[in-house]
């Protein structure tokens, strides 16, 4: 047993806080006078390595916080107000919670819950949602959904609160739905809704089915189309996450990531935008293992720091 005066130490440990300890007393002033890295209180000589070093630490720490908060910023989108109570976004506008706080969004219309992890990115506490599972392809029938989506939309109106239309983009579920809504409750023909909402949310482009669908809807309620829709080119699918071609539809697309990156696809795909923020953060951290010695990782994040 030992004394009341002893303490077991872990031999990793305490050979990992020797590394340390020899850093502070080599590479780290070598480093700091090669770059010309004085402590604001000191003047950076040998005597005073420990204030150096510790100007260094606290310098690293602030650099992983913005790094961090850049990460979060990154993370967020506003969504576009068409009019009135009426929003429209893609599925980052959808989680970025605090945004739709501050703009007093209420209840949520989601076209894609059907996507892997839109199910799981939901605040049922916070919002009230109105769930529809149809995929981005131009045979999906999503004339269907206009009656009930405008129903939906209307309700949040009479109660005074103000909804979020979003699919996955935010560029041709979303865009249909509220173009529908406009010519079915507001009493737009198609080309006055599409100038309208072009000119607030300029990514606004429906699937060549979905156009069809909405020239039909005006011909229906005005008699004739009130413009011509140009059939655009088929798009490739492109990976967010490795930036390869998949193909055509949106099917391949999930296809790909289910085959590709599963490990992703079991979260939110969402999360392959912030996958570059996060290497860097992690390529900042000063951890146990790696294989960049103590002085090594200081050197490296504080250069960055330099950068900024």
């Amino acid at each position: 047993m030992p004394s009341s005066n002893e303490v077991d130490v872990d031999p990793e440990l305490l050979k990992e806080i020797e590394q340390w300890n020899e850093a502070f007393k080599t590479d780290v002033i070598r480093f700091c006078q090669e770059n010309n890295f004085h402590s604001g209180f000191f003047d950076g000589t040998e005597n005073n390595m420990a204030a150096d070093a510790y100007e260094l630490k606290v310098r690293l720490e602030h650099i992983i916080e913005r790094t961090s908060l850049v990460s979060d910023a990154a993370n967020t989108e506003r969504p576009s107000l068409v009019v009135n109570n009426l929003f429209i976004g893609g599925a980052l506008a959808a989680r970025s919670k605090y945004t739709l706080q501050h703009l007093g969004i209420t209840h949520i219309l989601c076209l894609c819950s059907n996507e892997i992890g839109q199910s799981d990115t939901q605040f049922p506490d916070l919002f009230q949602y109105k769930n529809f599972s149809i995929s981005d392809d131009d045979d999906a029938n999503i004339s269907d959904l206009f009656e009930e989506a405008s129903d939906f939309i209307d309700q949040v109106d009479r109660v005074g609160g103000k909804v979020l239309i979003h699919c996955f983009e935010g560029k041709s579920r979303s865009a249909t739905v509220v173009l529908a809504y406009l010519m079915l409750r507001k009493g737009f023909t198609l080309a006055k809704a599409w100038n309208l909402l072009k000119k607030v949310h300029r990514r606004a482009q429906p699937n060549d089915g979905f156009a069809k669908a909405l020239l039909a809807l005006d011909k229906k309620l005005h008699g004739k189309a009130s413009m011509d829709w140009q059939q655009k080119r088929p798009e490739m699918k492109v990976c967010p996450i490795c930036g390869k071609n998949v193909g055509l539809s949106t099917s391949s697309l999930k296809l790909h990531l289910q085959k590709a990156h599963r490990r992703l696809s079991q979260g939110s795909v969402d999360s392959a935008m912030t996958m570059e923020i996060q290497k860097s953060i992690e390529s900042l951290r000063i951890s146990r293992g790696g294989s960049l010695s103590p002085s090594q990782k200081l050197a490296k994040a504080f250069a960055d720091e330099l950068s900024f």
